[in-house]
């Protein structure tokens, strides 16, 4: 067999490589940006947090609320812990949803985390808080603001539910 009869068929094989080189570099592309953008969406929720349990601490709340012209009585330090507090749950409920969303949490994962949730939602004031914070959370993300109202939506047991 002549060099000049392989030559088609290396053209073809050396087509057949770049072709497959381009969609392996295109896959890998579009996962380093979905696993930038949750990096970037892990390190805003870190900040978020940090601030709000930093805004927890009693004397930083007296603080915040001398500076804003309030008076810091211990009734309305333990509420705006309690609202901090609230405030970091919710955080992490968008967490939690938005790494499912990127496809970066599994579905038994996000479940859990989900069952997680819904019990933690149960508390009356921890939903009284998504109550007051509803109408801003969901213009802003209303997928994620839909997740929490369906975590609201209490289920009912089912035959072979485990209750202590």
């Amino acid at each position: 067999m002549l060099l000049s009869n392989l030559a088609p068929i290396a053209a073809a094989i050396s087509g057949f490589t770049a072709t497959a080189s381009l969609i392996y570099l295109a896959i890998q592309t579009r996962l380093s940006v979905r696993h930038t953008r949750a990096m970037i969406h892990q390190g805003t929720v870190a900040r978020t947090t940090n601030v709000l349990l930093r805004l927890m601490d009693r004397e930083v709340v007296a603080a915040w609320l001398e500076g804003n012209g309030g008076t810091p009585t211990p009734e309305l330090i333990r509420q705006r812990q309690f609202h901090y507090l609230c405030g970091t749950a919710m955080i992490a409920m968008e967490a939690y949803f938005s790494q499912h969303e990127e496809g970066l949490l599994g579905d038994e994962q996000f479940a859990r985390g989900s069952a997680t949730f819904r019990q933690a939602l149960k508390e009356p004031d921890l939903r009284a808080y998504w109550v007051r914070h509803r109408h801003v959370i969901i213009k802003a993300a209303p997928r994620y603001g839909a997740y929490i109202d369906v975590q609201c939506i209490e289920e009912p047991a089912t035959v072979g539910d485990w209750a202590p």
